[in-house]
């Protein structure tokens, strides 16, 4: 009997050990395929080595926004004026891209080498996302993904 209940009593704190363990794990899970989510630029750097600015310092505010059915809304705040630019994406796990195909061409899409298209690389040590822009001399743009 005395080791029925011991057995029963290891069994449920087991369980219960079980559970927190995954609640916890869960909850500090960061998935960057899971769907939706919203980045917001953090940090901008320039071609000068040294010139990194953030928060208000910045020369604009932005985010994106990616939807759970594949669509995406980029939004530039700069000087108070709004401008939006959106279209669709797909995440390239092998090199861990977002690849965003916009509906039409408009400034505030940060490429090398199209009107329409732009790519943003997932750093996993840093949980950011980076434009790929700066490979042409544009900005380092990073966005951290909004809680």
């Amino acid at each position: 009997m005395k080791t029925l209940s011991s057995f029963i009593l290891i069994s449920i704190f087991l369980l219960a050990s079980c559970s927190r363990s995954k609640e916890t794990l869960q909850s500090e899970d960061f998935s960057i395929t899971s769907y939706p989510q919203t980045w917001n630029l953090v940090k901008m750097t320039g071609s000068i080595e040294g010139s990194e600015s953030t928060g208000e310092e910045m020369a604009w505010q932005e985010n994106y926004v990616f939807k759970t059915d594949g669509s995406f809304l980029k939004t530039r705040i700069t000087e108070g004026e709004s401008e939006s630019a959106s279209g669709t994406y797909s995440f390239d796990e092998s090199i861990q891209s977002f690849i965003l195909n916009y509906n039409e061409t408009s400034a505030i899409i940060g490429s090398c080498d199209s009107n329409t298209k732009e790519s943003l690389t997932f750093n996993a040590e840093s949980n950011r996302l980076q434009s790929n822009w700066w490979a042409c001399d544009g900005p380092g743009l990073f966005y951290a993904k909004a809680k």
